[in-house]
């Protein structure tokens, strides 16, 4: 069941704003856990014909545009324990470089889209069958059964497997929500491919929907505060295997403030080479800590350089415990720690996170969160793009 669309818009009387106009987004940000249940049922309804049809390949590689390829970045760790090669290049490299982007041996592309419109996408199916003929198995991971990108997977029979993710992921605000972390759980149940054992991923899946709803429910009016408190920069730092999951967060913000809020990810010890300079007086700072003892070390140092350096405007920890970081961080959230032990979960919340914090800087700017961009910049399905013929011969040794 969805989580009442009032836990989020109740702050909105802070900014003195309307719902009508912000009401999609509003409602795809809070009815993930439940599309993540429906997800991860589909999924293992469809795995017997899907390892049928996957074969014995071992070899991934993950294609998708912006939010879309942020899926494939965000799965990629977990799928690589189980898979020989996992790797997830955006489908707008790979239409300028295609050569170097696929694999010698027979792989399994995989594309993630919600419209299944991209046309870079949808471009790079037609250049991997024109590169590596014989070599190569397509899935659609898709939100829209109507799209190209699943009637052009479709008609290459039986080397394309399509999957329509339920009907409330086609998201009808601009910003990627629930389609990208529905994609995301739909890209994690794949594992099942190899292990055979479905219900120990199901059980992952409803692990994640249980502290995503914690999360939806109680970080809103932490996050309202954060954005009436302002800023004008926003750092999004994550340890692998999360650092997917705050590059989506980023890009949410960026999108929702229109522009207006610059906005960054880096990885934990990334963060330190270079990145660090554009750390002002009116940034905030958002730390996903890991679940992992290991990677937790390397982030509570970088808090603690943070403070110790009085770097930004508020820093956030993000934590399923709080025990050995009282006192690094001006806020601290802290999901249910009795769920939350896998860092393959919590990859999720940074982009939980990027999505509500990017909902409510709207909301101050004044923006309309179903449309944040008011000259039309971006738009809810890219256009614009030409795609050229590729020849083989301009190719060089």
């Amino acid at each position: 069941m969805a989580i009442p669309i009032n836990t989020l818009t109740k702050h909105l009387d802070e900014y003195h704003r309307e719902i009508h106009g912000c009401i999609h987004t509003a409602t795809e940000i809070m009815a993930q856990p439940a599309l993540w249940r429906q997800t991860g049922a589909l999924i293992e309804k469809l795995l017997p014909k899907l390892v049928s049809f996957w074969g014995p390949s071992s070899n991934l590689l993950f294609s998708g545009a912006g939010s879309s390829h942020y899926v494939g970045m965000s799965i990629t760790p977990a799928l690589k324990r189980v898979f020989s090669t996992v790797e997830a290049i955006s489908s707008t490299e790979m239409v300028m470089d295609p050569e170097s982007s696929f694999p010698r041996e027979e792989f399994v592309l995989i594309s993630f889209a919600r419209s299944g419109e991209s046309p870079e996408t949808n471009a790079v199916i037609s250049l991997a069958e024109k590169l590596r003929p014989g070599s190569v198995k397509h899935v659609a991971i898709t939100c829209n059964p109507d799209g190209s990108l699943a009637h052009i997977v479709d008609g290459l029979g039986k080397r394309g497997f399509v999957i329509v993710l339920p009907e409330g992921t086609n998201d009808r605000g601009l910003a990627m929500t629930s389609s990208f972390t529905s994609m995301a759980v739909a890209g994690f149940m794949l594992r099942a491919v190899v292990h055979g054992d479905v219900g120990r991923y199901r059980e992952k899946v409803d692990a994640l929907a249980n502290i995503g709803e914690r999360f939806l429910n109680d970080f809103p009016e932490m996050a309202s505060r954060m954005v009436r408190e302002g800023f004008q920069r926003i750092f999004f730092v994550a340890s692998r295997p999360c650092f997917g999951g705050a590059l989506e967060a980023h890009l949410k913000v960026q999108e929702l403030s229109g522009g207006e809020v610059m906005a960054k990810a880096e990885d934990t010890l990334g963060f330190r080479h270079g990145f660090m300079a554009a750390v002002n007086s009116e940034s905030l700072l958002v730390i996903l800590f890991s679940s992992d003892p290991y990677r937790r070390l390397y982030e509570i140092d970088l808090a603690k350089e943070l403070r110790k350096k009085k770097m930004g405007k508020k820093i956030v920890a993000i934590c399923n415990k709080r025990e050995d970081i009282e006192g690094l961080a001006d806020y601290i959230f802290q999901t249910d720690s009795a769920i939350d032990s896998d860092d393959d979960n919590r990859a999720m919340m940074v982009t939980l996170a990027g999505q509500i914090i990017g909902f409510f800087v709207a909301l101050s700017l004044g923006l309309n969160p179903d449309a944040p961009s008011p000259e039309g910049v971006i738009h809810r399905v890219v256009s614009g793009v030409t795609i050229y013929p590729y020849s083989t011969s301009e190719n060089k040794a």
